[in-house]
């Protein structure tokens, strides 16, 4: 009898189950799964297919009896990618040890510490976040390179031999560093923000100093923010493009990424073995997204208690003084001296300059550098098209994004957890092996969008999901379902629900998206290395096409205006969100 009602409970769910599916809102489901598999699971998989393929798939002609391992047994034959992966990971490792120390040292000084302006720090620390990697990657190739570097020429006339070399893996790992150091500081100061002050006041107690119950307390309460800010910083540092490009090759430190660059755009081309490698660098960045759901899923980390008591401020003391400085020094180190650097160079007529006394001739000062820059063609439309492709993004983004993210939060359709999964992927996925994946797909896909901004902002939309989806639900999920539950009750539908209920509501995380995406689609790089033509390229590829020829007074103007844009875009969307939040209030 038993056996019997438990074949009958099966039965009647998957008939529940198929009339869902069979039902308008299965078919909406399924639409939406199909729709984003063919924006993120497609190009993931016509790469997959490449990378063992001779010859480029045409038309989804396929010829399956040709697949092989033969592009990835040269690859990994004389050693070449184990040189490789060694580079990578080495640079990668010292990025993400200098992020880590830097992140938590500023956010402890924030947030637990007297040190005068500390909210003001807390503010300016995440200022790197907002420099684009290439922007950055120019500026301290101004700075610091070996024999013209600013820094250098200006030690030199000291009598300060040896200087700095950006080329170096120090060189490199450093710039990793300060450039990604605010995601660890966003991590671990929600996290100290968050602990329960009972377990520092128990150690007090007992009789611990400041210094023993910092490392045996507060630092292992902090332990999974340093875990997952620190697995984040190492994944984006190995799938980073720009700054090894900019900096790695003039020191002959070739990193995965820029190779991958090569075997497509140089010729001979090698398009199959580029697949084979974007591959292998793929199944490291899946691996290490995985180890780090692993590791944490595995550990309690529970510090909040229902007590609603915030830690008591470390008292610095003398020392208040000098470590505000020494945080301020540092933002004004990592931000306005590179930005300096950039203008200074984009105002001179010549780069030729040996000592500091030929760096400071203000007969070599001048804005002809900014007018000659914008007045070629090439320039501008690049910059039209950066344009184009981010607002593009933007509208085609937030309608998707939205709509996966209340799907996956606001119902119980079937297949929302499937969603949801193939959303976040991207975050595992490099932005390089998504424009080699979209090159595979839509050459050999009979939709004539190849060449066009289209498919630019088709990869921006898929690559940015993670990031989109996670800021709308993030404010979905603070919204309480018994709202939407009375506008239904008196008679309200879906779209009128969604319209003045949901959307004024969530808003704030929808602006959020618009912004991260503006943000993010305008500095973009890698994702369009493979996917631009003449009339389609943007103002990233302009800026690192120039920088190969070696006009870096146009490149420098080009990198303050890309930054100027970013400025006015963010100021914008903070007025609108103002604006609008008083409206809806």
């Amino acid at each position: 009898m038993t056996a019997l009602a438990a074949f009958s409970a099966k039965r009647s769910r998957a008939a529940r189950l198929l009339a869902e599916a069979l039902s308008g809102r299965g078919l909406f489901m399924a639409l939406l799964l199909a729709g984003l598999a063919f924006l993120i699971i497609l190009p993931v998989f016509a790469l997959v297919i490449g990378s063992f393929l001779p010859t480029p798939p045409r038309a989804l002609a396929i010829d399956w009896s040709g697949l092989s391992l033969a592009n990835y047994r040269e690859i990994l034959a004389g050693g070449g990618f184990l040189a490789l992966l060694r580079v990578t990971l080495s640079a990668a490792v010292i990025g993400t040890a200098g992020a880590l120390i830097i992140g938590t040292s500023l956010a402890w000084l924030a947030i637990r510490t007297d040190v005068p302006g500390r909210t003001f720090l807390e503010n300016i620390a995440i200022l790197p976040m907002f420099v684009p990697p290439l922007v950055g990657a120019f500026a301290w190739d101004i700075l610091a390179s070996p024999r013209s570097g600013i820094i250098n020429i200006a030690l030199r006339s000291i009598g300060l031999e040896g200087g700095l070399n950006i080329y170096s893996f120090g060189g490199i790992g450093f710039v990793f560093a300060i450039y990604y150091a605010p995601y660890v500081h966003l991590f671990v100061a929600a996290a100290l923000r968050n602990i329960d002050p009972v377990h520092e006041e128990a150690a007090a107690m007992c009789g611990a100093s400041r210094w023993r119950c910092l490392l045996q307390i507060t630092l292992p309460l902090v332990s999974p923010a340093l875990l997952s800010s620190g697995l984040l910083v190492f994944v984006l540092l190995i799938e980073l493009f720009a700054i090894p490009a900019i900096l790695g090759e003039p020191g002959n430190l070739h990193f995965i990424s820029v190779r991958i660059w090569e075997m497509v755009g140089f010729t001979p081309p090698k398009v199959n073995q580029a697949s084979a490698l974007g591959v292998l660098m793929l199944v490291i960045t899946v691996t290490l997204v995985l180890i780090q759901y692993r590791v944490l899923g595995k550990r309690s980390f529970t510090t909040v208690s229902g007590k609603g008591l915030r830690p008591d401020l470390v008292t610095l003391g003398a020392a208040r003084w000098p470590l505000a400085l020494l945080g301020f020094g540092y933002i004004l180190f990592v931000v306005l001296m590179p930005y300096a650097a950039l203008l200074f160079i984009a105002l001179r007529k010549n780069l030729f300059y040996a000592t500091l006394g030929a760096l400071v001739d203000i007969r070599q000062i001048s804005l002809d550098q900014f007018g000659l820059a914008f007045s070629d063609p090439v320039v501008r439309a690049s910059f039209v098209n950066s344009l184009l492709v981010s607002f593009g993004t933007v509208a085609i983004g937030s309608v998707i994004y939205f709509t996966v993210a209340y799907v996956v939060h606001r119902t119980r359709l079937a297949g929302r957890r499937a969603l949801d999964l193939i959303a976040v992927l991207p975050v595992a996925i490099p932005g390089l092996i998504i424009g080699l994946g979209y090159l595979w797909t839509w050459i050999s896909l009979p939709i004539g969008i190849y060449g066009t901004l289209w498919i630019i902002i088709l990869a921006y939309v898929s690559q940015f999901s993670p990031q989109g989806v996670r800021a709308i639900s993030g404010s979905l999920m603070q919204i309480d379902p018994e709202l939407e539950e009375s506008s239904r009750l008196c008679g309200a539908g879906l779209a009128y629900t969604l319209r003045r209920i949901v959307v004024p509501l969530a808003w704030p995380g929808i602006l959020s998206a618009i912004i991260l995406l503006l943000i993010l689609s305008f500095r973009e790089l890698a994702t369009a290395l493979f996917l631009y033509t003449s009339t389609t390229q943007v103002f990233s590829l302009t800026m690192f096409d120039f920088w190969l020829r070696g006009s870096t007074n146009l490149v420098a103007a080009m990198a303050l205006a890309q930054t100027l844009v970013l400025a006015l875009l963010v100021l914008l969307a903070r007025r609108i969100r103002r604006e609008r939040t008083q409206f809806f209030a």
